[in-house]
């Protein structure tokens, strides 16, 4: 399997347990389509029944305490998943057990506050840029965000 093939299939598993978390806790999952999830960074639809509401969520699997990769441009250059259109990034972080949901806005802002370009991609907060594409990324860690964490879904209630 080859790593385009292994992160696929990495993400369908991370959607998968992304759906059967939510639904254990009550909310109603709609997949996004498929021009929300390619042009606005769209996964999925959660609805809350009880509030009459609903919200969009690009959900990112994956990450760990200590190396959190934050998106300000893609690869073609174009806006990031920060800088674009879900209400909330989710964070599967399997050391806390379960997903991390953030505010986009206030993820972003956090992102934005850093100038500095970094030199190799071991650097913490600078901009990174991988060699022969057009993408800029932060590198932070959980302790750095989790306190604009709006809220947490444990895998335990499946």
């Amino acid at each position: 399997m080859n790593r385009k093939q292994y992160s696929y299939f990495q993400g369908r598993q991370t959607e998968e347990k992304f759906v059967r978390t939510m639904k254990a806790n009550g909310l109603e999952v709609t997949k996004s389509t498929r021009s929300e999830d390619v042009k606005q960074h769209i996964d999925y639809w959660l609805h809350l029944p009880v509030f009459n509401s609903r919200f969009s969520v690009d959900v990112k699997g994956n990450r760990h305490l200590d190396c959190i990769w934050l998106e300000l441009k893609n690869v073609r250059g174009n806006k990031g998943w920060l800088d674009c259109c879900s209400n909330y990034i989710v964070l599967d972080i399997a050391e806390l057990g379960g997903f991390c949901f953030f505010d986009r806005t206030r993820l972003l802002n956090f992102a934005q506050q850093f100038k500095e370009v970094a030199k190799n991609k071991t650097e913490f907060y600078k901009l990174y840029t991988r060699k022969g594409r057009k993408d800029v990324l932060v590198k932070v860690r959980y302790e750095d965000i989790k306190h604009i964490e709006a809220f947490f879904y444990s895998y335990d209630n499946f």
